[in-house]
């Protein structure tokens, strides 16, 4: 399930130990909205991810995927609506593998 929003997701194979990495990059639409849109934007893309998360119909593997991404996001919320994160560079958050869950799947 794709949710389109302020980020861009991708996932770098798994390292030998099984984790992965992901991109987290802001679409440059994002990028020049003034401080205070972005605020506003980012909040209401985390209310949409929740609403996404709480549907009953997700297969076990979506609905980790999106968790992770919702958690992800939750921290960066307070560093956006500070003007603290440099939007124009990406983000890399390495993620343990848990079983049963390949993010490359969720995401592509």
């Amino acid at each position: 399930m794709e949710i389109d929003g302020p980020i861009r997701v991708s996932v770098v194979e798994p390292s030998p130990e099984g984790n992965y990495e992901l991109y987290i990059s802001f679409r440059e639409e994002f990028q020049q909205l003034s401080l205070e849109q972005q605020g506003l934007v980012f909040r209401d893309y985390l209310v949409e991810l929740y609403r996404n998360v709480q549907q009953p119909d997700l297969d076990e593997r979506t609905h980790q995927g999106m968790l992770i991404v919702q958690q992800i996001c939750e921290q960066l919320l307070e560093p956006i609506e500070n003007g603290d994160l440099p939007l124009s560079e990406s983000l890399i958050v390495e993620v343990q593998r848990s079983s049963g869950i390949n993010l490359a799947d969720l995401l592509n």
